[in-house]
């Protein structure tokens, strides 16, 4: 009796998959799951063969591309440093050859391609008998199609750059590892200007491109579609990436209000120039933190942003003390163009009076540091050759009078 009863319990070849599926996959990989569990996340970052097989895994459609990628986001803003070395080596050795290949295998199989190709077929079966009807669909159903073409263009788009930001977090993993601990990649005792500049505008660049993604977020929030989902999370993920190298930014700066008046002129210019950036950036942000209910559940978990604001007089001072150093070191830059001009012609011909032996040569040797000119100028008007000049002058005009009797 139990082998008859096993005979019929024996589950079909389907049955089998599912079952497997439930007991083997995971929401990454499992096309029945348009977004990703931080659970199956976790069991990646701890089982580093289920992560391998997460990164040499073609995806076939761009859910699959925005799952596998928000996954790998998830892992380097966490603290699983074996998980994170391997998907920085995956990234340093098969980015390039990735990237080609992802661009070239990708097929977009989702509902919005479906019902683009029903509206097309309705429009073909109403041709014979409803030509007017036909004419007034044609023009609504065409409306629709661009519509969906957009829509997907915006997805593909924006998975492309997406796949791109974490290609740059693997790359630049000191900076962005540094900043989630608001401190630099690479601490510096000697306090070097230079070096803390540079990794401020390293920063900005990442911040900058980050907040690029707004226009995608607004067009697919507005128009969603079966990937809005991931894309709301991804969307968050990245708000919380602008958010801590914001901080970084606002606080590091803030600090140099105090004492930009020390700098070199050249810091001084960068500093000005980071300001204006911050002023900029902080724009972008203000229309990323007002979009915050369209992918944040939960608005308590998306906290207040403490904007970066100089106040009006502070800024006008700044204002005036840069454009005092824009204009000392544009009359220091002509001092050191020394341009042969009509007074040094004259200056140079009259040493050469001075000095017969010269006077060959005086319209070639021109001052060309102002120390020589100070030595021009006090050999030219000092007292004893203002009183030869005179007395040159006083022997001229008693030989004119003469020759006048």
């Amino acid at each position: 009796m139990n082998f008859i009863k096993s005979l019929f319990h024996q589950s079909s070849p389907q049955q089998k998959k599912i079952v497997q599926k439930k007991a083997v996959g995971s929401s990454i990989l499992d096309s029945q799951f348009t977004q990703v569990r931080l659970q199956d996340i976790k069991i990646l970052s701890k089982d580093l063969k289920k992560l391998e097989e997460i990164l040499k895994h073609q995806p076939e459609t761009i859910n699959e591309q925005f799952k596998r990628c928000y996954s790998f986001h998830v892992i380097l803003s966490s603290d699983y440093t074996q998980a994170i070395d391997m998907i920085l080596k995956y990234f340093e050795t098969h980015q390039h050859d990735q990237c080609k290949q992802t661009l070239q295998t990708t097929q977009t199989k989702t509902m919005v391609t479906q019902h683009i190709n029903q509206t097309t077929q309705n429009i073909y079966d109403q041709k014979i008998n409803l030509i007017s009807q036909q004419n007034s669909m044609f023009v609504n159903v065409a409306d629709q199609i661009q519509l969906f073409e957009l829509i997907n263009q915006n997805e593909q788009g924006f998975m492309n750059i997406y796949f791109n930001y974490i290609q740059r977090i693997a790359q630049n993993n000191d900076i962005y590892s540094s900043c989630r601990f608001q401190q630099y990649p690479y601490q510096d005792d000697t306090h070097n200007r230079k070096l803390q500049f540079l990794w401020l505008f390293k920063i900005i660049n990442l911040l900058n491109f980050k907040l690029s993604f707004i226009p995608y977020f607004q067009f697919n929030f507005k128009n969603k579609t079966q990937n809005t989902l991931i894309i709301r999370d991804i969307a968050y993920l990245i708000y919380k990436d602008c958010l801590v190298q914001y901080a970084f930014l606002r606080n590091e700066i803030t600090d140099m209000l105090d004492c930009y008046s020390q700098y070199q002129i050249k810091e001084s210019l960068q500093f000005y120039e980071l300001i204006l950036i911050m002023k900029d950036i902080t724009n972008k942000l203000t229309i990323f933190y007002e979009m915050r209910s369209s992918f944040a559940l939960n608005s308590e978990s998306v906290r207040d942003v403490k904007w970066f604001i100089i106040e009006k007089k502070q800024m006008n001072e700044i204002d005036n003390y840069i454009s005092k150093i824009k204009l000392l070191n544009t009359s220091q830059f002509k001092k050191s163009l020394m341009v042969p001009t009509q007074k040094h012609v004259i200056e140079n011909f009259q040493k050469a009076l001075q000095d017969p032996n010269l006077l060959d040569n005086s319209f070639n040797k021109e001052p060309t540091t102002a120390k020589q000119i100070k030595i021009s100028n006090e050999l030219l008007y000092s007292p004893l050759k203002l009183k030869q000049l005179k007395r040159g002058e006083h022997s001229r005009q008693q030989s004119r009078n003469f020759v006048n009797l």
